[in-house]
């Protein structure tokens, strides 16, 4: 037995090739942190397209989502890389969708990074997002996807926040009843809720009522 144990030793050594995976070198010694961390310099090397950057503010969104305060704290530092995508003028709905999604994951129950990107005046940039005319030829074909994902972040970074709700409604004034009312009266196919809706109750509580 073990002479025809000794052959086939000898036969897979001689004929199977042992791949072993690269070893992993870690850029942070906490796995979860690691990731983030790693698509945090995807979000950042320029020689990548938006879409790829984008989805890498995708997957910092999920991994901040699912990995608590400190993943929070740690996502932070990635905001204003986030924010700056959003105003680059060549930037497609796809991709703008990834990093609102990533946003809404860093955001979610964070009153820090809530309020880091009220720093980085991310409530004018939604503003503009939902002032767009979906009716002009050059509106990018995702537009209504985009502003329907622009309304569920707006009600992530506004729950728990007065003050960043009071910004909405200082800034978008008048145009953004409006454009959250047109949306609101949107199909809203395949989501949980109606989010325009439900921020238009939010910052319009007063006019809602009246009506």
């Amino acid at each position: 037995m073990g002479n025809i144990l000794n052959k086939l030793q000898m036969w897979y050594d001689m004929y199977i090739v042992q791949v072993r995976e690269p070893s992993v070198k870690l850029i942070d010694p906490i796995f979860h942190h690691h990731k983030i961390k790693t698509y945090g310099n995807d979000l950042r090397n320029e020689e990548l397209s938006l879409e790829e950057r984008g989805r890498a503010a995708l997957h910092i969104g999920l991994l901040t989502y699912t990995g608590g305060v400190t993943a929070a704290e740690l996502a932070i530092e990635y905001i204003q890389d986030m924010i700056d995508i959003l105003i680059m003028p060549d930037t497609s709905g796809k991709a703008s969708i990834s990093v609102l999604k990533g946003l809404c994951g860093i955001c979610y129950l964070s009153p820090m990074n809530q309020n880091e990107t009220r720093e980085n005046h991310l409530a004018e940039i939604l503003i503009s997002y939902l002032d767009e005319d979906e009716d002009s030829p050059d509106a990018d074909p995702d537009i209504t996807l985009v502003k329907f994902w622009v309304c569920y972040l707006m009600t992530i970074v506004c729950c728990n926040n007065m003050p960043y709700l009071k910004l909405f409604n200082e800034v978008g004034g008048q145009m953004l009843e409006k454009r959250l009312e047109s949306l609101s009266a949107a199909d809203w196919f395949g989501w949980p809720q109606n989010y325009a809706k439900i921020f238009l109750i939010m910052a319009y509580p007063k006019m809602q009522t009246d009506k």
